[in-house]
């Protein structure tokens, strides 16, 4: 092997040693909450990325807040680079979803979380701060990170931080102060997923499950550029 060769080929290696681990960061997740009451013994949101310990986590209702931190520690997974760039790797929908479990129980009230399972298809719909979300999974209870997200914005007005629906979407003689008022026919939604400009995004399917109330979901993303 000439000298060029060997260069070469130790670039490669070199690229290859180092690039790899910073790329290969799978993500298992693993979910259940209850959406017909409360349930914080219960409910929780595991995640686990890149090998690292997995996270835990559920609501502290003394704190009133989650136990774990997953509300800003999942952004190392919701964006490319939390650091940096904050491009989404996934759907708004998705990293919504797995933040009630570790919430109050109230917030799962006021945003109209609904959970539908019609013969095998799960439909998970929900209105935080004024944006409507629906994911949908396939008739084996296979959400497609990719394809089964959906989003409307604007449905609901931002009045100082107080949420209302917007009289565009409210039900006939609906109250304006309850998400659950949101008339879906008249909600345009269109596909959520990964921003373009992110540098890496997260593909595969998540299984969800829903029996007695309690949605579950478990699987494990994989990254690609």
């Amino acid at each position: 092997m000439s000298k060029n060769m060997k260069k070469i080929f130790l670039a490669l290696l070199t690229f290859v040693v180092f690039a790899v681990p910073l790329f290969a960061q799978n993500v298992t997740i693993k979910f259940a909450m209850n959406v017909e009451k409360e349930d914080y013994a219960n409910n929780y949101f595991q995640w686990t990325v890149a090998g690292k310990p997995a996270v835990k986590d559920g609501f502290d209702a003394t704190a009133g807040a989650s136990k774990a931190g997953s509300t800003g520690g999942f952004d190392a997974v919701r964006y490319d680079n939390a650091e940096t760039t904050k491009k989404a790797s996934m759907p708004t929908a998705l990293r919504g979803l797995m933040l009630y479990p570790v919430s109050d129980y109230g917030t799962k009230e006021f945003d109209n979380l609904t959970v539908t399972e019609n013969g095998g298809v799960i439909v998970v719909r929900y209105i935080h701060r004024g944006t409507a979300y629906e994911l949908t999974t396939d008739k084996k209870g296979n959400f497609d990170v990719l394809t089964g997200a959906k989003i409307a914005k604007g449905v609901g007005d931002n009045n100082r931080n107080v949420f209302t629906v917007n009289d565009a979407f409210l039900k006939a003689g609906g109250d304006k102060a309850k998400m659950s008022d949101v008339d879906w026919s008249k909600v345009t939604l269109t596909p959520d997923t990964f921003d373009a400009a992110a540098s890496m995004h997260y593909e595969g399917t998540l299984k969800f499950s829903f029996k007695k109330g309690v949605l579950s979901i478990s699987g494990t993303l994989k990254p690609a550029k």
